[in-house]
């Protein structure tokens, strides 16, 4: 007789084949899970991260649209989702999901960083200076990323000079 597996142990594993980019093996192990516990948020997260990493964009923004359906007040999930969005639809979709997790989650800075770099490609440079500013005030580390970000190269010159007012 063979002892079951907890869903915890399960995840457990599935996370560290992701990390260690055994994504096969991370989908096996999210795959054991009790059918019961499969619809549970750790497990969609996981998955989502797994079909992100094979580049499985459709899956990645399904799981994405209902992990923040079921668990809005979780940030990077909304961040997940757009990233999925961005790669499987396009970043016009992909920053209005943005742009509602920002609505949830005003005081995120990664929101904002992502919401400046999808304006930037889209054209909107004032939208893009403004909610990069936001970013680097919410925290200061967003500056350095920013100037190494190839979606901001058109206003790299504005952050390189300090970013000053419009």
């Amino acid at each position: 007789m063979s002892a079951r597996v907890s869903t915890a142990t399960h995840l457990r594993y599935a996370a560290g084949f992701i990390a260690l980019g055994l994504h096969a093996d991370a989908s096996a192990e999210l795959a054991a899970i009790a059918p019961n516990d499969q619809a549970t948020l750790s497990v969609l997260t996981l998955r989502a991260r797994v079909c992100a990493e094979l580049g499985d964009w459709p899956a990645a923004a399904a799981l994405g649209d209902s992990l923040c359906q079921r668990a809005p007040a979780i940030a990077g999930h909304w961040i997940q989702w757009a990233y999925a969005v961005r790669r499987h639809t396009g970043i016009p979709a992909a920053r209005e999901i943005l742009l509602t997790g920002l609505g949830l989650h005003p005081q995120e800075s990664i929101l904002h960083f992502n919401l400046a770099c999808y304006d930037t490609q889209l054209g909107n440079l004032p939208a893009a200076r403004a909610h990069l500013r936001n970013a680097c005030t919410l925290e200061s580390a967003c500056r350095e990323v920013a100037l190494a970000d190839s979606d901001l190269e058109p206003i790299k010159t504005w952050v390189t000079a300090g970013m000053p007012p419009d």
